[in-house]
Formats: C-alpha cells, structure tokens, sequence
C-alpha cells in the first residue's frame, strides 16, 4: 500500500517483494532491473538512533522511489565510496519533498542525508 501511495501518478517500476521475509536483505533500486527490491531492512528498528535505520517504510520508499526519479532524469549514480554517499544524500533530500510524507518522515530523510554528507565529508 506504500508503494502504491508513493508512486501514484509517477512512474510505473515494480515493487520486488521476494526478499523482504529474508533477514538481513537490503531495500533498493536497480537500475539493470528498473525495479525496487524491498529488502528486510525497510522495516525500522524500535531502537534505532540513526536516521537511516529508523526511517519508516513509507520514508524508505519514498528515498528508492527518488532513485527511480534521478534516474529517469539521467542522473549518474555512482557506486564506490565516498561519492555513492554524496549521491545518496541526494536522493534523501529528493525524498523528502514528496508530497505524501509526513513531518517526521521529512525530518528522518532529512536527518540521513545530513549523516550521509558527514561520512562524505570525513
């Protein structure tokens, strides 16, 4: 259901449900696929004290949706540290102007970015 609020009226790029049951799997977008896999770690951490690990779903997506978006507008995302950190920054930010999200979830994407450039700048 977040999927389909995140991306209502955007663009059409499946949602991969078939590793969000395995621990430890990874929520992301694959550029070689167009699809978003949903991994275990969208679901927050009841005591997470990082911003990237207590986003909820509805954040989590919404940052691999914006990946979509970058993507779409020909954006390179790097791979290899430390400029894939500075690209998922930027999609964080790109995230948290979507107009389905709530104060927190702005704040929580807002907050991982600000991480994010932390490690980028160190």
């Amino acid at each position: 259901m977040a999927w389909v609020l995140i991306t209502e009226g955007g663009l059409t790029v499946p949602l991969d449900l078939s590793r969000a049951a395995s621990g430890f799997t990874m929520t992301g977008y694959s550029e070689a696929h167009r699809k978003v896999f949903l991994g275990a770690n969208a679901y927050p951490g009841s005591n997470a004290v990082e911003a990237n690990a207590r986003m909820s779903v509805l954040a989590c997506l919404a940052h691999e949706y914006a990946h979509v978006e970058r993507h779409e507008l020909g954006y390179s995302r790097p791979t290899g540290l430390p400029d894939v950190l500075l690209a998922e920054a930027e999609t964080s930010i790109h995230a948290s102007l979507h107009r389905i999200l709530g104060r927190r979830d702005r704040e929580d994407l807002v907050e991982d970015a600000r991480d994010r450039l932390m490690r980028w700048l160190a």
